[in-house]
């Protein structure tokens, strides 16, 4: 385990309990986007697969499944822009 403070060099900074579940509950949340990003991505990608496989028999269902991953991919992009922007507007206020 890395350690974020050399103990021998000087004294630790001061933490309250508050900050420190703040710090967890962050990492937390960090971890679960990181899950649901892939998922995402993951979905995405059998949409894409699914269209491939079965565009020979049905040229519909593919082109579905080819439009559902193109706005799947956009809507993604979108909130991740506006939570890239509001994850940096929330720990300005923030006093850690």
């Amino acid at each position: 385990m890395n350690q974020v403070d050399h103990f021998q060099r000087f004294t630790p900074p001061a933490l309250s309990e508050t900050q420190l579940r703040w710090v967890l509950e962050r990492r937390a949340e960090r971890r679960q986007t990181a899950l649901l990003a892939v998922a995402g991505a993951l979905l995405q990608a059998l949409l894409v697969l699914l269209g491939l496989l079965c565009a020979e028999a049905f040229p519909t269902l593919a082109l579905g499944c080819f439009c559902l991953a193109i706005v799947s991919t956009a809507g993604s992009g979108v909130i991740a822009i506006v939570y890239t922007q509001k994850g940096e507007m929330s720990h300005v206020g923030h006093t850690c």
